[in-house]
């Protein structure tokens, strides 16, 4: 399973990757495409990380949620403010803003992981899995973020 896991989690990196390089290799039109295409996969990805706190609390049996840290509402709160706030982020009407927030919820939300699932009653590390996940993620973002600026950049030397 732990396999499995991580295969898909590099899987799921793969729009993060592909989007931010091609905003960088393709003309202004694709690139503000391929901005827009990542800014609502990642808006996706941070709903699917919020979801991971419901799954925890739906899965585990009320032991299981004792050795966990934090109450059983801030999880479903936060799994649930996380997919509203990344919704407001892509609802954002610049593509820069957009991506800067969703980069800001996807560390964010990875601090709380760190606190809230670090006593997963599993036998393997969901942190360090999410820990690469959000690092690469992150990078991508970043990568991104640059690309958009860039023309600004080089239009406003000439």
């Amino acid at each position: 399973m732990r396999m499995t896991a991580y295969l898909l989690a590099l899987g799921l990196l793969i729009p993060f990757w592909g989007l931010a390089l091609l905003a960088w290799i393709t003309s202004p039109g694709w690139s503000a495409q391929a901005l827009d295409a990542l800014t609502a996969w990642s808006g996706v990805m941070l709903g699917f990380l919020g979801a991971i706190h419901w799954g925890v609390v739906l899965a585990t049996t009320p032991a299981e949620r004792a050795l966990l840290s934090g109450d059983v509402r801030h999880r479903l709160v936060w799994g649930a403010l996380l997919v509203v706030l990344a919704w407001v982020a892509v609802l954002l009407p610049w593509t820069v803003l957009s991506l800067s927030m969703l980069f800001l919820l996807l560390v964010v939300s990875w601090q709380v992981d760190r606190r809230w699932l670090d006593n997963l009653p599993v036998g393997w590390s969901y942190q360090r899995l999410r820990r690469l996940f959000t690092l690469a993620a992150a990078l991508a973002l970043l990568v991104a973020i640059a690309s958009w600026i860039r023309p600004l950049a080089a239009g406003g030397g000439a």
